[in-house]
């Protein structure tokens, strides 16, 4: 117990007097030398891993604030739908450091125990296997990319855990769920709690992410323009002043929303016990429609769990996962060519466990972050260039309605748990 308090006062210690070291290097920086100027909240999260380290074993900074370094996210899961890749690199925009996709990379899954290996294709800023594609509990996989340059990354081995089943699953409403910084105020929304019975044989570390499928209304947009053969494209008739059409769904479709931030339990003062009302996921009241949750419950090993703990430490305290979150986490990836080149990122390999929840937000009374706009639809003054005229058949051809395109965002395939009314 001695050596506890002393190594929790020694790590204090040389947590604050390091804080301020590298504060009055951030200074230096931006005063000395512009070009490696950089917001103070991002020199933050370069400092957040220095004074993460051990209080027995502290480091020297291993990062210099400079574009160029890779940053990657991925995961191989045992359901479908869960598994992706993205790739990043930081980029130094008008004297800050920013996270850009990269585009053309080869990316593919091996599973190292059949041989099998996976392609994955660039979708909206993801690398995604086929629809169907699972993993298999007990495989053990890595994760490879070639850029399009050739430069070669590969990602340590990951085994995947047994899963953990989620006995039970709530959602609370609460009118203050989240505080969100840049507009100072309280969002409201809906906390999901699972009951999960933890297996005592070995140590399990939980990681939780969601997915939320809102009918969606509105499934194109042009701006100046007009929709046809499957998207924007110049209209014909010049109306001489902006406008911004709208066009509805063709069939039903759901948006599909994706969690903000991070959730993680570990076992190690519960081992083998029940864990009831464990909050999971935060979904926010975007809009008023009925809404099924699918919350994705992940068995991470303890190296990947130990990785998720200082990168939600990093989101809770800057911003969201909506971005591309500016972790500096070295990971399991590496440059087989350059032992030297430092990799930011992880390859993680997990069984999931899936459930769907579905919440019923008509009577809610706090209102939406996002109020639902009313269409505007095409009309003659915009595509024939006057009133409609007059007679059977439409002689202007009007569009209305298109397609409900799948992505990682939407789908037309009616969520698991969904309820018609």
């Amino acid at each position: 117990m001695i050596f506890i308090y002393f190594c929790f006062i020694t790590k204090f210690i040389f947590n604050v007097s390091f804080y301020f070291l590298c504060l009055h290097w951030q200074l230096s920086v931006y005063m000395e030398n512009r070009k490696c100027q950089f917001h103070f909240k991002k020199g933050l999260l370069w400092i957040f891993l220095i004074l993460s380290t051990s209080c027995i074993e502290p480091t020297e900074p291993v990062f210099k604030l400079r574009d160029g370094l890779l940053y990657v996210d991925a995961f191989v899961g045992t359901a479908e739908g869960v598994s992706y890749a993205t790739i990043y690199k930081s980029v130094e925009v008008a004297n800050t450091l920013e996270f850009e996709f990269i585009n053309d990379a080869s990316v593919s899954f091996h599973n190292l125990d059949t041989g099998e290996m996976v392609s994955l294709s660039e979708s909206n800023n993801n690398y995604l296997p086929p629809w169907d594609f699972m993993a298999s509990v007990g495989d053990s996989w890595e994760l490879h990319i070639s850029l399009a340059d050739g430069t070669l990354y590969r990602s340590r081995a990951e085994a995947i855990k047994n899963p953990v089943a989620i006995k039970d699953m709530r959602a609370t409403y609460d009118p203050e769920l989240l505080f969100r910084e840049s507009s100072g105020t309280f969002l409201p929304g809906h906390f999901i709690s699972v009951d999960i019975e933890d297996p005592g044989d070995v140590n399990n570390f939980y990681f939780w992410k969601f997915r939320s499928f809102e009918n969606l209304n509105i499934c194109g947009t042009c701006t100046n323009q007009i929709y046809r053969d499957g998207g924007c494209t110049e209209n014909e008739i010049n109306i001489g002043y902006g406008y911004t059409v709208d066009y509805l769904c063709e069939t039903d479709c759901w948006q599909i929303r994706y969690n903000e931030n991070i959730k993680l339990f570990s076992d190690e003062f519960n081992n083998g016990n029940s864990v009831n009302n464990l909050p999971v996921a935060d979904v926010l009241l975007y809009s008023k429609e009925d809404i099924v949750v699918e919350v994705q419950q992940f068995s991470l090993s303890a190296k990947a769990y130990d990785y998720y703990s200082i990168l939600k430490d990093i989101v809770d305290n800057n911003s969201s996962l909506n971005a591309p979150p500016p972790a500096t986490l070295i990971g399991n990836m590496f440059n087989p060519s350059n032992s030297e080149e430092q990799v930011l990122g992880r390859f993680t390999a997990s069984a999931v466990t899936k459930r769907s929840l579905f919440i019923d937000r008509t009577n809610i009374p706090s209102g939406p972050i996002e109020p639902k706009d009313v269409a505007d639809l095409e009309n003659c003054f915009i595509i024939c260039g006057g009133p409609c005229p007059t007679g059977p058949g439409p002689p202007c051809p009007l569009v209305t309605r298109v397609v409900c395109n799948e992505s990682r965002y939407r789908t037309a395939i009616e969520p698991e748990g969904w309820i018609r009314e």
